[in-house]
């Protein structure tokens, strides 16, 4: 995957090293500035933005006269609360041969990416340093064994959702499966809503397209599953093979959310174009 080209600073350089600043620029996609909500244009390098609080950090993408590329310590707004966030979902049939067993018919899917401008971050087994701040950067990071990082920060996006409970994986496929709690959806006029809640934290999906026989599916086993991605812009081309391969491996965060009666939900975010 090629990645955008972003404007950084040398502290966030520093700090999220390049194996992190490639996995942002593979991950983000530059739709709106986060600052003004105005389109990003093609030909002009973002500026990326990280806000730092304790071991969690936000990393956005902004006009660089809206807001310069830096690294700043302080309290961050939840993304759902973020206003400009782009977000986008389809829905599709996963035909039964792609599931590896998991299912003898099709599999109703909903595929969502849920930020396309901002991407979460978590401080992995950091130390402190006296003065508050984490004790090592990109430069001295312990790594593991197996040569992965065991120390530093790394893309947490889709890792929340794995928290929430959508960590199903293949076994989520199977017309048998558990509805992951906090995970629901409804279906009325063609179209399917999801939500995901848990306490505070509350991601809503609406009025996404459904077809005929994703919505027959669905009604059937009486839900459909989710899955959460940022390795995808939802609007362009994506195979069953491709979806299939990454759910295999575990890389999506993957739920079955119940369906509810008819009645679409209401309020939460917009999806963008």
């Amino acid at each position: 995957m090629a990645g955008i080209k972003v404007r950084t600073d040398p502290v966030t350089r520093s700090k999220l090293g390049e194996s992190v600043l490639s996995d942002l620029r593979e991950e983000l996609r530059a739709i709106d500035c986060q600052t003004c909500g105005r389109p990003l244009r093609r030909w002009r390098r973002p500026a990326l933005a990280v806000y730092a609080d304790g071991e969690l950090a936000n990393a956005s993408l902004h006009h660089a006269g809206c807001r310069p590329p830096g690294w700043h310590e302080g309290p961050m707004a939840p993304v759902s609360d973020v206003p400009h966030l782009t977000w986008r979902a389809g829905t599709f049939v996963m035909p039964a041969l792609l599931t590896l067993g998991a299912a003898s018919d099709g599999t109703p899917f909903f595929l969502v990416n849920p930020s396309y401008e901002a991407a979460l971050l978590q401080y992995v087994d950091g130390d402190r340093g006296e003065d508050g701040e984490h004790g090592e950067t990109s430069e001295n990071r312990e790594h593991g064994e197996d040569g992965e990082t065991a120390r530093g920060w790394q893309v947490w996006t889709v890792e929340v959702f794995r928290e929430l409970g959508l960590d199903g994986g293949l076994h989520a496929l199977s017309p048998d499966a558990v509805p992951t709690r906090g995970l629901t959806a409804s279906i009325a006029d063609r179209r399917v809503s999801v939500t995901v809640r848990s306490g505070e934290v509350h991601h809503h999906w609406p009025d996404i397209p459904v077809s005929p026989e994703t919505e027959r599916l669905a009604r059937s086993r009486g839900s459909i599953v989710v899955g959460v991605t940022t390795l995808f812009d939802i609007h362009k081309p994506i195979t069953d093979l491709q979806i299939g391969m990454h759910v295999a491996t575990g890389e999506f965060a993957v739920g079955v959310a119940a369906l509810a009666g008819s009645g679409g939900g209401k309020g939460g975010r917009r999806r963008k174009p």
